[in-house]
């Protein structure tokens, strides 16, 4: 069974979201029905998550297993020679070993598009046509209070009894003009249902003077789903780019990553445990679904032994069993020969 990551592009207008619905009408509905054609079996698909309906895509990733074959060129063609043509696969790769489109996401990109100009019907799909003027500079002051780790329960529609910690953090927003298009970018690692769209339909009421950037960290801080908020239209966002780490080893409990100083953890929050004089990538054992870092990998020399540093001595088990596959991933990267465990 051998596993590919897709990267796919598609505009939503005229698909009920990325999940799979009963009409079927879903854009993971028709690239599982693409693929299933094939390879003659039902095939099922993983994405890095979810778009609704409306909402577009430049770079949404997901990945397939296949017993089928074929060279990730042919792939790409065969698949796209029974999509519609408003849903293309840009590419296909051969996934690394342990590579899971949804799991081992580092951050994604969405853009949400508001065309300030003329109604324009050729973008109509993907721009979000706005009739009112926006005052842009007070947009950017409201904007920094969005930016970095925050409780987002007022700007998001997930149910609390569904998803009970909320926290999450936001990289960056930036603006740029292209046009007459005023174009967002949201950077993060992962953001709740209607996130990135209740953020920028909040940052637009401030645009319209209909809100204070003080009023728009207040709804923040009240962390209720009662507050009065909007929500933009879908067509205007876009999924840009997802972005992944490297797995060098995994078992059912712990994993070996590649970390850089800015990743957070699946919990979401920061970890304290690392040291700021650590290099910018680096790699870690820890929990496959917590924050609690229970080693480090330290790489000193390519000629030197590698040294997987582990916490606690009852760890040391998921450290022997990943080590056939950390010394495999150390020297298909020429980082080291070698690798031992320590117990520190």
């Amino acid at each position: 069974m051998k596993r590919y990551k897709c990267t796919v592009a598609y505009v939503g207008s005229h698909y009920s979201g990325w999940q799979m619905q009963p009409d079927g009408n879903s854009v993971q509905d028709h690239i599982e029905r693409a693929i299933s054609e094939i390879t003659h079996v039902p095939v099922h698909i993983t994405a890095s998550g979810r778009t609704d309906a409306g909402v577009n895509a430049w770079g949404q990733v997901f990945h397939f297993d296949t017993d089928t074959v074929m060279k990730p060129r042919k792939w790409t063609g065969a698949i796209n020679s029974r999509l519609p043509d408003d849903i293309h696969i840009r590419q296909t790769e051969e996934a690394p070993k342990f590579f899971h489109a949804r799991f081992c996401v580092r951050s994604k990109c969405y853009e949400y598009r508001i065309n300030l100009g003329e109604y324009d019907v050729f973008s109509k799909d993907y721009a979000y046509q706005c009739p009112y003027d926006l005052d842009v500079d007070l947009m950017k002051q409201a904007s920094l209070y969005l930016v970095g780790t925050h409780d987002f329960t007022s700007l998001n529609s997930t149910p609390l009894k569904e998803i009970k910690d909320q926290v999450r953090t936001v990289d960056s927003i930036d603006f740029r003009r292209e046009g007459s298009q005023l174009v967002l970018s949201f950077t993060g690692k992962g953001f709740l249902r209607y996130m990135v769209r209740m953020m920028t339909a909040q940052l637009m009421e401030v645009g319209r003077h209909r809100m204070t950037p003080e009023e728009l960290n207040e709804m923040l801080e009240a962390r209720s789903k009662r507050v009065d908020r909007r929500n933009a239209k879908p067509e205007g966002l876009t999924l840009m780019e997802v972005s992944y780490f490297d797995i060098l080893g995994m078992t059912d409990e712990m994993m070996i990553r590649e970390y850089l100083r800015s990743d957070v953890v699946p919990d979401w929050y920061r970890l304290e445990e690392l040291n700021a004089d650590r290099p910018e990538l680096f790699y870690v054992m820890t929990e496959r679904h917590g924050q609690r870092v229970t080693g480090i990998l330290e790489c000193p020399q390519k000629n030197s032994p590698a040294r997987l540093i582990v916490d606690d001595e009852n760890d040391l088990g998921q450290a022997e069993e990943m080590l056939p596959d950390v010394s495999e991933y150390l020297k298909e990267h020429e980082l080291s020969e070698d690798c031992e465990i320590v117990a520190r």
